[in-house]
């Protein structure tokens, strides 16, 4: 039985009001009775302020599997729930909303065998199909134009990923032209409903030499136009997002290295028109906030370090990988957001089992250090930047460990869960986040008490609001204790 309750008037009883402004609320709660050793549940944004959820129920010896989407409203009141008709060897593996669609992609144990699930978010009708994907064993990213599928795919045998076409009605994949190189990898895959058009942002590097081509295809794979945007003198183009919009004004925003591609050496903005990147270059030194997340002293050091070394014909000395974030699109420009990490070898993942989500016994493990955040205008030149210290996430695989969100009032957020916390910060243009700030998640009732989390998740859901969820086991002074499955919904 599921239990819903509204938070806010509870959280204003202990509170001030001048508090409350400045803090994110916890307006209502869902609680769904599911134990996580017998059941997977994942929440997925829906653009009219929705929430769809998966659910995969069995029994204690995890046969004959239920599969069943539902669908919550902007306050957590369920709307409709829909069955899906699964083997019990399928699990979901990517999503993709274009409305009135959510389109989900479910994967069997044979790993070319392929399930996909289109459902209509307004009434909860469905339609399924099973397809066989040759040498696509991994599904990398999946976006829908027109209801025809675009899809970055890969295989353990093959080096490189490919670009699959395949118009549901005609379910033959085709591969579009895309990747050369052995050393050529995808960058961005955007779809711009607008101007009817998917573009794919491609990494072509050999050696020391790095650039990026722009191909853009229309809802039948028919290629329309071909860029590519090489590297000027001393700088290698890395990884770019792509902005939407017509072709004249579209960006690239992304980082550049030197001679080593697998470190950052700064951001840059260009034209995807221009055939060698001549627009604005940003090294870390000239941001204001990239080494905040250093003690005081240890950043005056470093930086007057590297000020050396630029001023001798140097190349800085520091090393940073990032994983970058989907461009934000904001009503002055963009935001670029990227993960700061640095990969570890661990043999005995006991002393990391507090924090590596889904690790394995000598699993590959990835640190991050901070996260940064660029504004730019509509014109590529740099408005801010801003960091959020993230020292304590490790993953076990290189995936966003954080969500991000550009508020109504201009404001920035980073945010992740870590147990019964949510931390958070809120970035205003360049102003230095000053210490660490977290939102303990509140019971269904205000005398009981969270007393254990597992899986705690984290996502952008619409405007200011965050979607925290996971399972928790709940202890009541007058009633017996509870395993349940929440959804709380996060303000700020």
């Amino acid at each position: 039985m599921p239990y819903l309750r509204f938070l806010l008037s509870c959280l204003t009883l202990v509170v001030s009001a001048p508090l409350l402004a400045q803090e994110p609320q916890q307006p209502v709660r869902l609680e769904l009775t599911y134990d996580p050793e017998t059941s997977y549940i994942e929440p997925m944004a829906l653009p009219d302020s929705s929430l769809l959820v998966y659910i995969r129920k069995s029994d204690i010896w995890l046969r004959d599997p239920s599969y069943t989407l539902e669908k919550y409203n902007a306050q957590l009141e369920l709307v409709w729930s829909a069955k899906l008709d699964l083997k019990a060897e399928y699990r979901l593996v990517r999503h993709y909303n274009e409305a009135p669609f959510t389109h989900l992609i479910f994967q069997a144990a044979d790993l070319e065998q392929y399930t996909f699930v289109r459902i209509h978010t307004g009434n909860g009708k469905l339609a399924q199909s099973e397809i066989e994907l040759e040498k696509a064993e991994f599904i990398h990213e999946f976006n829908v134009l027109r209801g025809k599928y675009f899809i970055i795919a890969g295989n353990r045998t093959d080096l490189k990923p490919n670009l699959l076409y395949l118009d549901p009605e005609n379910p033959k994949p085709v591969i579009l032209p895309s990747i050369y190189g052995i050393e050529s990898s995808f960058s961005d895959l955007l779809t711009d409903d607008t101007q009817g058009r998917v573009d794919v942002v491609l990494t072509e590097g050999k050696g020391r030499i790095s650039r990026l081509q722009v191909k853009s295809f229309d809802h039948r794979g028919k290629l329309l136009h071909n860029h590519f945007i090489l590297q000027p003198d001393n700088r290698s183009l890395l990884n770019a997002e792509i902005t939407p919009g017509d072709t004249l004004s579209r960006l690239l925003v992304g980082n550049y290295g030197m001679r080593d591609l697998r470190y950052s050496q700064g951001f840059f903005t260009a034209p995807v028109v221009s055939q060698i990147a001549s627009g604005e270059f940003y090294s870390f030194l000239d941001l204001q906030n990239f080494f905040k997340y250093m003690k005081p002293r240890r950043e005056e050091r470093t930086r007057k370090r590297e000020y050396a070394r630029v001023a001798e014909g140097k190349e800085p000395s520091y090393r940073y990988r990032l994983l970058l974030h989907d461009l934000v699109v904001t009503p002055y420009g963009y935001v670029l957001a990227a993960e700061v990490y640095y990969p570890q070898y661990q043999s005995n993942t006991s002393y990391f089992e507090r924090h590596i989500r889904g690790a394995g016994r000598n699993a590959q493990i990835y640190k991050r250090t901070h996260a940064v955040a660029l504004g730019f205008d509509r014109d590529g030149i740099l408005l801010w930047d801003n960091t959020f210290p993230i020292p304590d996430i490790v993953t076990s695989d290189l995936v966003h460990a954080i969500e991000i969100a550009c508020l109504p009032d201009g404001r920035f957020v980073m945010a992740y869960p870590e147990r019964e916390k949510i931390y958070y910060g809120l970035m205003e243009g360049n102003k230095p986040i000053e210490e660490d700030t977290y939102l303990e998640l509140m019971p269904y009732e205000e005398d009981e008490k969270i007393t254990s989390t597992d899986y705690p998740g984290l996502i952008s859901w619409y405007g200011p609001h965050f979607a925290a969820f996971g399972y928790q086991r709940i202890r009541n002074p007058k009633g017996p204790n509870r395993t349940v499955y929440y959804i709380t919904k996060i303000s700020f």
